[in-house]
């Protein structure tokens, strides 16, 4: 195993990387000691032979794909990377409006053109999958030269991926998944072209680990790793390599532990279905749990800073009206009860007030492409019927509200000032808001 040989390793390092492996002067709070770059015997990771290449042919056996790429730089430099694959400039993506901001930004850098397909929402204003009715019609209307979705979601929502590809391979086009939260899915891989996954989100790894899949002859496997050399570091962490490898390792190692997981995150669900005012949903993806706080008397952010600083416990992401918890199979069943206990007990505190509903979300109108060359600053406020030129998104999970090109309304003005004044991180390209935007020039 590459850790193994990692920590076997005796040579006087006369190269990268500047601390040398020196833990006597250093310490050992991190991994100086197994920390190396390029050098004889431990292969490459953008032209792998040996020991990356077996890392490679372990995740192609586990999640049985044709070519499996490790990715050092998160989920972000896979997308990047599948991209860049298959668009050339002009061409055209189909993609879910809940996609991650990676996706937009890989379509503005390589010059293509974007249409949306976007979700349903639920009655918590979450995302439902994708309606594979509509994504024919659009793809029938546009010819589009990729498709792109999220599954699952954020919140643990799935879309019908084999159906979403047996509608785009009727005409050819090529599917991406953005799996980031989906790497404990083994069956996903099979059906999409490309799916990027991270282990780091659900799967015991380093942050930053991540995995890439290419499937069939419509997407070349040659020309991703081309792509992928180009977004992804030129000195790739050996650390994280053989944390991918372990975590790879770990999966095959513990079939029974993932059934005992589900097995406890199914009683701690039951268990949670007599709040009274707070709701505890699970939708498709069992690593996921989303805590809705809408018909109660607080808000989302202030049950997570109530879980925070009463009960010790961080939740992964808090909105306006939920929050978002991750579950994996390495969680202290322990803690499981520690999580009951403290809902129960906050939602025994609460009472019932209206759920002030978000209006249903529409597109905005889009005048233009991502790319705009003459910008300006001017009040937020102020901005309604202006043509954005910056991206706007809540962050978590960095799915954009604005992106450029699009008309801003007096509702996209009101509904992002209310986020910003319920606390959700709201962020903007250039990080100016709430008081001023870019947009594009009269």
């Amino acid at each position: 195993m590459l850790y193994d040989k990692l920590k076997d390793n005796r040579r006087i390092p006369f190269h990268m990387p500047g601390h040398k492996r020196n833990t006597t002067l250093l310490g050992s709070n991190f991994p100086y000691n197994i920390d190396i770059t390029e050098i004889e015997g431990f292969d490459n990771l953008h032209s792998p032979e040996g020991l990356i290449k077996n890392i490679e042919n372990k995740a192609k056996k586990i999640y049985n794909s044709d070519n499996s790429f490790l990715l050092v730089n998160g989920s972000t430099v896979g997308v990047l990377a599948g991209i860049a694959t298959v668009l050339k400039r002009g061409d055209t993506a189909l993609i879910a409006r809940n996609c991650h901001k990676s996706v937009y930004n890989a379509i503005e850098l390589i010059g293509g053109e974007v249409e949306y397909i976007l979700p349903d929402t639920d009655e918590y204003g979450i995302f439902k999958c994708i309606d594979n009715s509509i994504l024919e019609l659009k793809i029938s209307r546009i010819n589009p030269k990729l498709i792109v979705v999220t599954s699952p979601t954020y919140e643990g929502v799935n879309s019908d991926i084999k159906g979403i590809f047996d509608i785009a391979h009727k005409y050819n086009i090529p599917v991406l998944v953005d799996a980031a939260h989906g790497a404990h899915i083994t069956d996903y891989v099979k059906y999409a072209d490309i799916t990027i996954m991270s282990l780091h989100k659900t799967l015991p790894a380093l942050t930053q680990c991540a995995l890439a899949h290419i499937n069939g002859n419509l997407v070349s496997a040659e020309d991703f790793r081309i792509k992928l050399s180009v977004f992804e570091t030129s000195s790739p962490s050996y650390v994280l390599m053989a944390s991918i490898e372990n975590c790879l390792d770990f999966m095959v190692k513990n079939v029974k532990l993932f059934g005992k997981f589900a097995e406890e995150k199914s009683k701690l669900k039951n268990n949670l279905s007599d709040l009274k005012y707070l709701k505890a949903v699970e939708y498709d993806d069992i690593t996921k749990l989303v805590v809705f706080t809408g018909y109660s008397n607080i808000s989302g952010i202030e049950l997570s800073d109530i879980l925070r600083n009463e009960y010790n416990i961080e939740v992964e992401m808090a909105c306006k009206d939920y929050v978002v918890l991750i579950f994996s199979v390495c969680d202290s069943f322990v803690n499981y009860k520690t999580l009951e206990n403290a809902l129960k007990d906050i939602d025994s505190s609460l009472y019932f007030s209206e759920f002030d509903k978000c209006l249903s979300y529409e597109l905005p109108k889009k005048t233009c492409n991502f790319n705009i060359a003459n910008k300006e600053l001017i009040d937020f406020k102020n901005s309604k019927d202006r043509v954005c030129a910056e991206f706007i998104w809540a962050y978590p999970p960095g799915i954009p509200l604005l992106t450029p090109g699009e008309v801003i309304t007096q509702s996209e003005i009101d509904y992002i000032l209310n986020q910003i004044k319920s606390n959700v991180n709201i962020q903007s390209t250039r990080n100016k808001l709430p008081e001023i935007i870019y947009v594009k020039c009269l």
